[in-house]
């Protein structure tokens, strides 16, 4: 692939928080150069041209070293010396995976920019923002990442909304820093410790009264229990401030003027049962299961026939991100054969988070208490019944199971729409038409708050 399209300009290859420049022969994170040599830095280019494809030793070795006769150690030797660089070990992200026998393979997403040729804007720019700063990379969601940061411009409320533990917060924070040439000042309010709406009063009323003379990014996070007051609070200051742009994060859209919603999908699961261990390694879901057990078991190395067992756990979490992370800490206890047999049982609702996650994210079963507590007396009680049909069901269906129950027809269609839109309904749609599925986690947690009665649909 060529390093420039037309004259004047360069392509840059992103991935993670890393761009790399061909032309100019950089690799950057952020805005600060990354120290490499330059054979692992060859070796790079090779590998980041054919992302999720594995390349033979043999051919790497001829692209980088040419004719020169090289021993394969020395392969080893700068395939380390590039994880070095890229921080795999330290930031729980992983770029290079090795199949033995065969090679290497680039298993992040790659993006390709066409830029001008020119320096990037210097480092030293001075930014005013209180971006909580995050210890880790994502994994699976550079693609996300980069359609928000495309998007924020030119759009004044956007709203990320998903299911607990989907990753939002995260995405957010990434986009916003990734979006720091467009909003010299950024301001980050954290709701979640805000059950009364106290504080985006007052942060609402300091912002009604500072002049926002430069573009601007408020970022919103967690304002499922407050959308009508956040809704009322972001068309106020849209109006306001014609240079201020809202990047909301949500359970369910604000349903305000105006308003964006980009609903966060799950991590890709391989579709096949069977995948061979390089395609398994290309999906989001498999890599950070396997990046996350062997921050905690430095034993794990994955093999070719413990792919089956990660891809059916991956499936039964429904790819939340969230809930993989926290079984895959479990692999140093219980090791990849017990962790099945657990997820069928009610104790994977108490795998723990980590220690110092919010509360609402310290297991599965706060996850889910949150966004119960969060429905109305209808929705609950329809969202009982709804978990106890198959894997997908259409709304006719839905409507019909949930008749003879003590609620009206209108009522019911109204709960079934509303628990879509707070992403405990997931929507699933393809030729056959629109229809919906109780998510595996959700279903193993209303099993455990549903009351004798609500076993049945004629409860």
């Amino acid at each position: 692939m060529s390093a420039t399209t037309e004259p004047g300009t360069e392509t840059i290859l992103q991935f993670g928080r890393f761009q790399f420049h061909p032309y100019r022969r950089q690799l950057l994170q952020g805005d600060r150069p990354v120290r490499i040599g330059s054979r692992a830095l060859d070796i790079l280019h090779v590998l980041i041209r054919q992302p999720g494809e594995i390349i033979g030793k043999d051919a790497i070795i001829a692209q980088v070293w040419g004719d020169t006769v090289v021993e394969e150690v020395n392969l080893r030797v700068h395939i380390a010396a590039l994880r070095r660089a890229l921080g795999e070990g330290r930031t729980g992200e992983r770029y290079i995976a090795n199949v033995p026998l065969r090679g290497y393979g680039f298993v992040e997403v790659v993006e390709t920019l066409v830029a001008p040729r020119q320096p990037l804007a210097s480092p030293c720019a001075m930014r005013t923002s209180n971006l909580p700063v995050l210890l880790m990379g994502l994994i699976g969601r550079q693609v996300l990442i980069q359609r928000v940061v495309n998007q924020l411009p030119r759009t004044r409320l956007l709203t990320l909304a998903g299911p607990g533990g989907i990753g939002k917060t995260s995405l957010a924070i990434q986009a916003a820093e990734q979006s720091g040439a467009h909003f010299p000042r950024m301001r980050f309010l954290d709701l979640s410790s805000d059950p009364d709406g106290i504080s985006l009063s007052q942060n609402l009323a300091v912002l009604l009264r500072e002049p926002v003379d430069e573009p601007t990014l408020l970022l919103l996070d967690n304002c499922e229990h407050l959308t009508e007051r956040c809704a009322e609070a972001a068309e106020h200051l849209l109006r306001l401030h014609p240079r201020l742009n809202i990047l909301a994060t949500s359970r369910e859209p604000l349903r305000a003027e105006g308003e964006h919603v980009l609903r966060l999908p799950p991590l890709e699961v391989p579709e096949r049962d069977d995948a061979p261990l390089a395609l398994a390694m290309c999906s989001s879901a498999v890599q950070l299961f396997v990046t996350r057990a062997r921050e905690v078991c430095d034993r794990f190395d994955l093999k070719p026939d413990q792919v089956r067992a990660i891809i059916a756990i991956c499936r039964r979490l429904d790819g939340i991100p969230l809930a993989i992370e926290m079984a895959a800490r479990q692999v140093g206890i219980l090791g990849l054969s017990g962790l099945p047999a657990l997820l069928e049982t009610p104790l994977q609702l108490l795998m723990p988070g980590r220690r110092t996650a919010p509360e609402r994210q310290q297991s599965l079963r706060a996850t889910y208490d949150w966004s119960f507590g969060l429905l109305s007396a209808a929705e609950q009680r329809c969202l009982r019944l709804l978990a106890s049909l198959g894997e997908a069901f259409t709304l006719d269906t839905a409507v019909d199971s949930l008749h003879g129950t003590r609620l009206c027809r209108e009522c019911i269609f109204a709960a079934v729409r509303q628990l879509a839109d707070k992403s405990l309904l997931w929507i699933e749609q393809d030729e056959r038409g629109v229809s919906y599925r109780v998510p595996h986690t959700v279903r193993a947690y209303m099993q455990q708050v549903s009351p004798p009665d609500a076993a049945s649909p004629a409860a």
